[in-house]
């Protein structure tokens, strides 16, 4: 399968979650509460993560993120497109041939091109 943009990665992580495997959705979740609690020194707070399961000391989840998030992402939208490829829609300018904000977008944000 031919690489990925890092854009076209986080438009299908941001619009096609729900193709995600149960152990990357665990992976992406811990990744995003880590943002949240980097600047936190709360150990209240962290086990509370822990507890509602935002973080995870998994190894299976955390071996998902050992190359790092570009990686991740990268490597799950490559696998959503492999084995979903019907389900993911990329919504080109049918001006300028760029993405579009979303998958139901009808006015381009590069070009300004209004298509409803």
């Amino acid at each position: 399968m031919d690489a990925i943009s890092l854009e076209k990665a986080n438009y299908v992580i941001a619009h096609y979650s729900n193709l995600l495997t149960l152990p990357e959705k665990a992976a992406l979740r811990h990744l995003r509460s880590n943002v949240k609690l980097e600047n936190v020194n709360d150990d209240k707070l962290t086990g509370m993560y822990y507890r509602a399961g935002w973080l995870s000391d998994n190894l299976e989840i955390l071996n998902h993120l050992n190359n790092g998030y570009l990686q991740f992402i990268v490597s799950c939208s490559q696998r959503i497109l492999k084995y979903n490829p019907s389900e993911v829609y990329f919504n080109l300018c049918p001006i300028c041939n760029k993405l579009a904000r979303t998958p139901q977008a009808k006015q381009c944000r590069w070009c300004g091109y209004d298509w409803h």
